[in-house]
């Protein structure tokens, strides 16, 4: 009876009891609502009581978090679609009411200090039932920065190129911040994520998680988007008001926002010619326009549709594009979901007008930066963002093997491998125009080269020897020789030297060229004349092979000539293209295509210099692309740019006769 009388005494044995009892279930929705509180600090928008209604796109994904048989979950993510704050609440509830082991993996220390200070204890701090529970350190010299403990668990934030981190413990929940700032191969002991999983290999599949979201970077080599591509693609879909289709509301999506352009021929000293103030969504099926507001409300009614994923649960407004795929549920987040003010229709238009504004003066940052934050897609620069079956449709209907009737001069480009030469032959005419005659590989020990009596090597160097000396088919009837070849002399050097001495007794205008790979000089010039210092004679100062041999090496800027080929190939887009044109066919050595766009553009981050330069995709070959450029470097070489119509006149009265 005392007991019952003193609220103090009442107090302290519902506490002791509750320690023995685990706590009913409850939804992370269910708890950011009763817990949560947002300051100032963490948002200039919503601030106050969590309310899960102003991100309606997040309930589905708060679902899978909360979903046992769900382990696997990607998101692949522009700004402003409140990722952070959501994965905050699930590991505040985690905390509180299903306690665990954590862990947090930033690509960088600062990365991971700058979460703690600026996020992760501002929402410690402004929750009472996990500020009483959780030890929230105030200086970044204390462990505590990095590690939290609390009652039946502990959370770690984590430096993913710390190699002792990723040899810790066993982690039931493990988390990655922008994966595609962190190293994928961390001091040589293999794939940094992977080595993250074995952590997983104990954990039961009802108790684990893998998080893996971030901002992607560039195209085909994000890891952000190798992890969507491996999931089941959810993309989320609103429901236009006026004919109720479903528009996805991904990157793709930004393509029907449009704008006026200003009235009276003014030109904006900022926006140029457009006004983005009059920036509206247009219905890709219906054209019916969309507010800010109205766009919002197609968001909530999208949640009506969806499917039903292999565990039971609607998924409220998320589509997958496979469907087949239950082991990884990615999420692609575009801007476009964003209801917060700073991403309405009038500011992603300015983003994306400045962006383009930018991209004519030949600066694409701020397109990149347009397309990873706003879009939430990874970026192709626009001279490699072609795709195989957009370049197959460009092809031009002539013969292979033979030479236009408009090429009148022959280059030949060779790749060298260690068992094959790849071999372009290309034909220029007028304007600068260009065909591909050949694209072929012929196989054989490359690594072994013998001669004949007569100084002809045997083997597949005398294939080479056969086809750089021999009269090709023109289409007016006649043959035309080779007038210059370019041979990569990279690998397998002094073969290479050997060869070109020999051929030179026949042809004197056979190249051995070498790439420039140091990034410093990845805008060098497609071809320049060998300095003095390259061509000097004096025995005594020779210190290279080729000047111990007496061969002149050419440089050849493989960054430039690569970004050229592209810019000219994708001319054939433009019908009334008259100049410049590399035009193509259908050859019966296949590939061509695949191994012409193998490499995508980027500036190289882990280089000092921030150099653009391409890069090739995993898994993909390049040898067509770089034979092109030997071919392309041949016709600099000898001037073919530089020829006047008087030469051509010659030419054509030559062929044409």
């Amino acid at each position: 009876m005392r007991t019952l009388g003193n609220i103090s005494e009442r107090r302290f044995y519902a506490d002791f009891f509750r320690f023995f009892f685990k706590p009913a279930y409850v939804s992370t929705i269910e708890w950011a609502k009763k817990y949560r509180v947002i300051t100032s600090k963490e948002s200039s928008f919503g601030i106050g009581n969590f309310d899960p209604n102003l991100t309606p796109y997040m309930e589905y994904v708060y679902e899978c978090l909360d979903n046992p048989y769900i382990a696997n979950i990607s998101a692949m993510k522009s700004a402003r679609i409140a990722w952070t704050e959501t994965l905050n609440n699930y590991r505040g509830k985690r905390i509180h009411i299903n306690p665990t082991s954590m862990l947090l993996g930033f690509a960088t220390r600062d990365a991971a200090r700058s979460f703690a200070k600026g996020k992760w204890q501002e929402f410690l701090r402004n929750i009472p039932v996990l500020k009483t529970i959780v030890d929230v350190g105030v200086s970044e010299n204390k462990k505590s920065l990095f590690d939290y403990t609390f009652p039946h668990g502990s959370l770690k934030l984590v430096t993913l190129g710390s190699i002792s981190n990723q040899k810790s413990d066993n982690y039931e929940y493990i988390e990655i911040e922008e994966p595609d700032d962190a190293k994928d191969d961390v001091k040589g002991q293999g794939d940094t994520f992977d080595n993250l999983k074995e952590r997983q290999k104990l954990v039961p599949i009802t108790r684990k998680k893998f998080i893996f979201g971030g901002t992607p970077t560039f195209k085909d080599f994000s890891r952000v988007e190798k992890a969507i591509l491996a999931s089941n693609q959810l993309v989320f879909k609103a429901c236009c008001h006026e004919c109720e289709s479903l528009i996805p509301m991904d990157g793709s999506s930004f393509d029907h926002i449009v704008y006026d352009e200003f009235q009276d021929r003014k030109i904006d000293e900022i926006y140029g010619k457009y006004n983005p103030e009059t920036a509206m969504f247009l219905c890709p099926v219906c054209k019916t326009s969309w507010d800010f507001d109205q766009k919002k409300k197609n968001i909530i009614k999208g949640k009506e549709f969806g499917f039903t994923d292999h565990t039971g649960n609607f998924s409220k407004g998320w589509h997958p594009k496979k469907p087949e795929i239950t082991e990884v549920f990615g999420f692609i987040f575009s801007e476009m979901l964003s209801p917060f003010p700073a991403s309405d229709f009038k500011e992603l238009a300015k983003a994306k007008i400045l962006a383009e504004l930018e991209l004519t003066k030949g600066n694409e940052k701020p397109m990149k930066s347009y397309t990873n934050n706003k879009k939430g897609m990874p970026y192709a620069s626009g001279v490699s963002a072609m795709e195989v079956d957009e370049m197959v449709a460009l092809r031009s209907n002539y013969p292979e093997h033979v030479c236009p009737m408009e090429g009148l001069v022959l280059t030949a480009g060779v790749d060298v491998q260690d068992n094959r030469f790849a071999i372009v032959i290309r034909a220029w005419g007028r304007n600068n125009n260009s065909w591909l005659v050949t694209w072929k590989e012929i196989f054989g020990e490359v690594k072994v080269q013998e001669w004949d009596n007569e100084g002809k090597p045997l083997g597949v160097w005398g294939e080479l020897w056969d086809i750089l000396l021999a009269q090709h088919p023109h289409a007016s009837g006649k043959t035309i020789p080779i007038s210059a070849a370019s041979i990569d002399a990279a690998d397998n050097t002094e073969l290479v030297y050997r060869f070109i001495l020999a051929i030179n007794e026949h042809h004197e205008q056979i190249f051995a060229t070498k790439g420039v790979r140091d990034l410093r000089f990845s805008d060098d010039e497609i071809y320049r004349e060998p300095s003095l210092f390259d061509i000097r004679s004096d025995p005594q100062a020779r210190k290279t092979l080729a000047e111990r041999m007496g061969v002149t090496v050419y440089n050849l800027g493989a960054h430039r000539a690569h970004n050229e080929i592209l810019n000219r190939v994708a001319l054939n887009k433009n019908k009334e293209a008259r100049s410049n044109v590399y035009y193509f066919n259908a050859q019966s050595y296949g590939q061509y295509e695949q191994q012409m766009l193998s490499c995508r553009k980027l500036i190289d981050v882990e280089s000092s210099y921030s150099k653009e330069v391409f890069k090739l995709i995993p898994g993909k070959r390049k040898e067509a692309m770089d034979a092109e450029k030997m071919a392309l470097h041949s016709s600099y070489a000898i001037g073919v740019r530089l020829y006047t119509n008087e030469h051509f006149r010659q030419l054509e009265a030559y062929y044409y006769a």
